[in-house]
């Protein structure tokens, strides 16, 4: 199992934002758990990549990855290399690949019990004003037939020690593989519960009513508890036909006449809370932003406004009276 961020998306370090972007969508879609039922592998190298994601998809964090990378600090060496400057990304990193307790992503069954990730999409006014979102979300549980043990008769993989994984290689690039004689979880059973195949849980159909905050964007990740699991729901914000964002501002563009651009006009615009009138002062000129203050996102207590672009769309298949008319304007200078 590879380390480099880069490797897991597929992408080089020279990637654009929208390239990783793309390349993130692609794999996400493809190891899905919805898509893999039976796949607990494809379940992980999800997880893998959204956490990869997570990181080269903030610009911040992967600045400081790409230096990590650069100066081969190893966040998996224990020697306390977080002095440096890179102690919060080490604990990601040591969080995704193993090297701290609990970890959920280390290949051992045990650790990741009771944490699970999972996606959702939402709509784009319900990321920016908040609210809640009803969904039936494809969770593990434990075996009831086990309670979660998977088997009786449990002892100490020989092959890796119960450390559950053997790795290959030196330093932050080493390659970590599962254990292949006890999948991963550290120990064997002599006899494997039916019901689960010893694996310990199962996957169940959860109804479950989410959240959201104001303000959420897209990749926003949120903690929440579900049948005593903790769940990492990851957020996907569905395009808007007529708002985008730009931080707390909320973006729009509305099309008026020649006419209406030159005498003005009223106009009802959309808004996160409805139609409201906007104003087009006469000589209103093409590309021209108008900021409706208080109409944009409110995050940590701030609202931003929303910023409309004047678009003015020209006659065509003129009249021969609006023909005339228009070369009279010509003929003025106007």
């Amino acid at each position: 199992m590879t380390k480099d961020l880069y490797e897991i998306l597929g992408v080089s370090e020279k990637s654009t934002p929208d390239e990783l972007r793309k390349a993130y969508r692609t794999l996400a879609k493809k190891n899905h758990p919805d898509a893999n039922p039976d796949n607990p592998a494809a379940e992980e190298r999800f997880k893998r990549i959204s956490d990869a994601y997570d990181i080269l998809g903030n610009p911040e964090k992967r600045e400081q990855y790409d230096l990590m990378r650069k100066s081969g600090h190893n966040p998996f060496s224990g020697d306390g290399g977080g002095a440096e400057g890179f102690g919060d990304l080490s604990d990601i990193l040591r969080s995704m690949f193993g090297g701290g307790g609990g970890n959920p992503f280390d290949g051992r069954a045990s650790a990741s019990r009771g944490t699970s990730q999972v996606e959702i999409e939402i709509p784009f006014v319900t990321a920016a004003k908040g609210g809640t979102v009803q969904r039936s979300l494809r969770l593990p549980v434990a075996c009831r037939k086990c309670n979660g043990a998977g088997g009786s008769g449990r002892e100490t993989c020989a092959s890796c020690g119960g450390a559950g994984r053997i790795s290959s290689g030196q330093g932050f690039f080493s390659t970590m593989h599962p254990c292949a004689n006890c999948g991963g979880r550290g120990y064997t059973l002599k006899k494997r519960c039916s019901t689960c195949g010893g694996a310990g849980e199962i996957q169940s159909r959860e109804k479950v009513s989410l959240r959201i905050p104001s303000g959420a964007s897209d990749g926003t990740t949120l903690r929440t508890s579900i049948g005593g699991n903790t769940v990492l729901v990851r957020l996907r914000v569905k395009n808007d036909r007529f708002f985008s964002r730009k931080g707390r501002d909320i973006l729009c563009s509305v099309t008026v006449t020649a006419a209406q651009a030159v005498l003005g006009a009223s106009l009802m615009v959309r808004t996160l809370d409805g139609k409201v009138k906007l104003k087009i002062k006469p000589g209103t000129q093409p590309g021209t932003v108008l900021r409706m203050r208080g109409k944009g996102v409110t995050h940590n207590g701030v609202t931003g406004d929303l910023l409309v672009t004047v678009v003015v769309k020209l006659p065509v298949n003129l009249t021969d009276d609006q023909h005339s008319l228009w070369i009279k304007v010509k003929e003025t200078g106007s």
